[in-house]
This record gives C-alpha cells, sequence and structure tokens, in this order.
C-alpha cells in the first residue's frame, strides 16, 4: 500500500485564510459525505454502471481536491475519465481497489487534523 500524502495543516489553514471554523465545518462535511458517495462509487462499478460511476467519482474528486488530497483525487480521475468511456473495465477496478486500500487511512488523517487544529 502506497502512503498518501495529505496537504499539510499550514497550507490547508492558509487555503482557508486560516479560519478554523470554516474549515472545521469544510472537514465534518467531507467525513459526512465522501463516505456515502464512496460507497455508492462502488455499488455502481460492482454493478457495471460505468457512466453513473464516472459521475460518482467526478462528485468525490472535488472533495478529495477541495482539502489538498490529490493523490486521492488524481486516482478518482482516471476512475472517472475510463468509466465515463467505459473503456478499460480491468484498470477501473484496479484504481478502485487502490484507491479503497488507502481511503482508511486518508480519513483517519483528516480526523486528525481536524482535532488538532
Amino acid at each position: 500500500m502506497s502512503t498518501i500524502t495529505l496537504l499539510p495543516l499550514t497550507d490547508l489553514r492558509e487555503s482557508f485564510d486560516d479560519d478554523k471554523d470554516i474549515l472545521v465545518s469544510v472537514l465534518d462535511m467531507f467525513m459526512e459525505e465522501v463516505p456515502e458517495d464512496y460507497e455508492l462509487l462502488k455499488q455502481q462499478v460492482k454493478s457495471g454502471n460505468y457512466t453513473a460511476a464516472g459521475m460518482q467519482a467526478h462528485k468525490i474528486k472535488s472533495s478529495y481536491r477541495t482539502l489538498g488530497i490529490n493523490d486521492m483525487a488524481s486516482i478518482l480521475q482516471e476512475i472517472e475519465t475510463r468509466a465515463k468511456k467505459n473503456e478499460d473495465i480491468p484498470l477501473i477496478n484496479s484504481l478502485l481497489e487502490q484507491f479503497s486500500q488507502n481511503y482508511d487511512q486518508v480519513n483517519e488523517q483528516i480526523l486528525y487534523t481536524k482535532e488538532n487544529l
């Protein structure tokens, strides 16, 4: 499993003009919405609904980009691109597995970040 790099806390604070309340709100929204969206993405890929999976990957990607978690966003970008074209299905599954392997670690880092603002 590769290590995913989060945006350093100081950079994350700067992105939100050092407004702790806004940052906490964004982190809370992320932790509330992304798990549901991720479960839906997994279901869509499993059922072969790749057009919907591409749109779902796009939605989730935006959340990761907002927090500067570009490694995960790049994986989602690849899923989105290939799923929308309904091409290279084995790669979509492999990319989703790669994303899944890092998903819990990233969530733990987000919770840690929130607790240490």
